[in-house]
This record gives structure tokens, sequence and C-alpha cells, in this order.
């Protein structure tokens, strides 16, 4: 996962310098970013029930595969419809990369644990996005392929590690268990556990998912453009502000939420982060001076990092339906909020610099919200439960 989202890191900003040498214009540039949103939250939830019925492996191998092809055939592009078309192909092969991937964890990890192996999941994607601008900018000046080469290369680089040193727990191990408890799961038809989106238990952390990434995906795509108008800012601070966001997240995963686990349930940590994403989104919003929009920056960077991985941990736990379409939907929710979050915040930046953010704020903390019912639901359930076991004995 490092090495396939170091590569994703490398294209993302050298994109622009493709579309520039074909002459595209800006609504083409966004449509090569959309399109690779919209073709993977519609093909991850396939992939995580093929993950659920062949295994994660195979899933997992063929989706670092689909980001190879989607980096290697840029090169060749030479229109806008090609472009397009190659992309649209990478995201529906590579989006079953994420879904088998996030499934193993969950597999291979004992619930009390889950958690921080997730975390760890999300540090080592944050770190690969991290490092990809950097790799790209080393590799630009020998071409603008040279960038695309370099990502292909990287995702074929782990086919042969992945073949050799990656176990499927699911299938190697516990094949008579899974095939009966595959067996139960099949009654839900793939059909139906896309509607368990909406069930309890479900509905809020889906919900999470989804605001959560519109509010981001407004924030990464609109920040630099921000930043400029508000404070004219050089190209040193706009790498300083995603630098902050994106390596503050990467700590917090690595290291410091573990030892929040250990002082206070997933739901608490759920309503910190949310506070704090909020805080942070306001910050930006209303920043006097840039510092403090940098600030905000390293703020969300803080919340989204509590409350990402403790929020797909939680979706993790339920055993309602396989692990590959629960983390399949899960992907989908975050692909569909990248769609929405740069529309959105691309039509309301024009009236006001501002009001992507302040968006973005009000999102999160309608999220609150939903953590805080979602608290009440289950309080309110375990009583009644209760009282009916009581009267029925």
């Amino acid at each position: 996962m490092f090495l396939t989202m170091t590569g994703y890191g490398i294209v993302l900003p050298t994109l622009p310098f493709l579309a520039e040498d074909l002459n595209l214009t800006s609504v083409q540039m966004s449509s090569l970013i959309i399109v690779w949103a919209i073709a993977q939250m519609i093909t991850s939830p396939i992939w995580g029930r093929l993950a659920d019925k062949i295994g994660r492996k195979p899933v997992l191998m063929m989706g670092v595969l689909g980001f190879s092809i989607a980096f290697l055939l840029l090169i060749f592009a030479q229109s806008y419809w090609q472009l397009l078309l190659v992309r649209l192909i990478g995201a529906a092969i590579s989006s079953g990369a994420h879904p088998a991937a996030f499934s193993m964890v969950a597999d291979q990890t004992n619930k009390e644990f889950r958690n921080d192996a997730i975390a760890k999941m999300g540090a080592v994607n944050g770190l690969g996005f991290l490092c990809g601008p950097a790799i790209g900018g080393i590799f630009s000046p020998l071409g603008v392929t040279v960038p695309f080469i370099i990502a292909g290369l990287l995702a074929l680089v782990t086919l042969p590690f992945a073949h050799f040193y990656i176990h499927d727990k699911k299938i190697e191990e516990n094949l008579e268990k899974i095939s009966v408890s595959s067996s139960n799961k099949e009654t839900i038809s793939f059909w139906k556990s896309l509607l368990m989106v909406t069930k309890t238990g479900y509905w809020n952390h889906y919900t999470i998912i989804l605001g959560l990434s519109i509010a981001a995906s407004s924030f990464f795509g609109l920040l630099g453009y921000f930043m400029i108008e508000r404070f004219e800012a050089t190209p040193i601070f706009v790498s300083l502000a995603f630098s902050a966001q994106a390596g503050i997240s990467v700590v917090v995963q690595f290291f410091l939420l573990k030892k929040c686990n250990d002082i206070w349930d997933e739901d608490t940590i759920t309503k910190i982060g949310l506070v704090i994403t909020t805080i942070g989104y306001c910050f930006i919003s209303f920043a006097p001076f840039i510092w403090i929009a940098i600030f905000g920056c390293v703020l969300t960077g803080l919340g989204q990092s509590l409350v990402r991985p403790t929020t797909i941990a939680m979706l993790s736990k339920r055993e309602e339906m396989g692990q590959g379409i629960t983390m399949g939907l899960q992907n989908s929710m975050d692909s569909l909020g990248r769609v929405l979050g740069p529309l959105w915040g691309g039509w309301v930046f024009i009236f006001l610099a501002s009001a992507p953010f302040i968006t973005s704020a009000i999102i999160t903390a309608l999220l609150i919200g939903v953590a805080y019912f979602t608290a009440y639901q289950q309080k309110v359930k375990i009583p009644l439960t209760d009282q009916k076991d009581t009267s029925n004995s």
C-alpha cells in the first residue's frame, strides 16, 4: 500500500503537466480526476464482494496490477479521450486493492488490536502520498512521462513480493471455517449487501466516511487557490500547508492513536476527532494570517487521523456481511466524497474564497451530531432489549 500510494502521489501533481502538453482545458483536467473517483465508487463493492468469494490475495494483486496499468498507459495517451479511457480502466481495475488489503488486515488481527493495525495502514498510505510528490519532483526534469513510468514500475515491483510473502489467512488457514461462515453470509445477496449502508450499525459509520471525504477533498482541491488569493502565498507556503496536514496525520496514526485507544473508547475518539477537525476548518476559513491557516491544516490532519481509522475499525468489527464487501462499500463512500467535494467546493469558491472550508466545517459539525445520535441509539437499545428479555422470562 505504501508503494502504490507513493506512485499515486507521484502521478497526481504531474498529471496537469501531461494535460497541458495535450492542450486540455481546466474542465477536461478536472474530469480526469473525477472519472477516477466515479469508477472506483462503482467497482469497489464488486471487488470487495469478489474478495469474500475467492480470497483477498488475488484481488489485492489484481488491484496493484491495475495501478501499474493506469500509470504506464498514460504515457501512450495522445488525446483527451485516450487519457480519459486509460484513467477509467485503471481506476476500475485498481479499486480492488484497498478493500482487499484492509480486509486482510481485519482477518489477521483480533478486535482489540484492529484499531492500531488499521491506523498503521492509514499511516503508510499517508506517508506514501506524502513522499510521492517529492519523488515526482526529482524525476520531472527528465520528461513529463518519466514520473508515470516510475509510478507504474513501483506498482509492478510489489507484485512478486505480494505473491511470495503475503499470506491469505482467509484461504490458507481458515478454509473450512470460512466455507461454513460464507454459507451463512451468502444468504445476503450482493444487492442486499449494498443496502446495508442504510442499516443500523452501518449507516452512521458510512455517513462519517462520506462526510469526511467530501470535506477533505474540497480542502485538498482548493487550499492552494485559497492561500494564494487570501494571503498571496508562495508555493513554499502552500507546500508547507499540505505537508503539515499530511505529516501530522502520519504521526498520529503511527504513534498516538494506540495511546488514545488505551484511554478512550471508539465513540469518544470519534467525537474528539470530529470536534478538532471542525475547529481546524474554522481556523482556515477565518485566518487573518497565513500561519493561522497552516495551524488549521495541522488541526484537520490531527482530527481526521483520529476519526477515519477508528471508523473503519468499527466497520470491520461488524459481522453481518463479509469484510470484503464492508471495506468495498467504505472505499465507495470515500470515492463518492472525492466526486462531490471538488464539485461543490469549486462552485462555492467562485462566490467566496473561504466558502469551501466553511462548508467543510459545517459538514464535520453535522457529523458530530451523527456520532452523538449513534451513541444515544446504543444506550437506548440496550435497556429496551434487557426489558424485553426480562418480560419473556
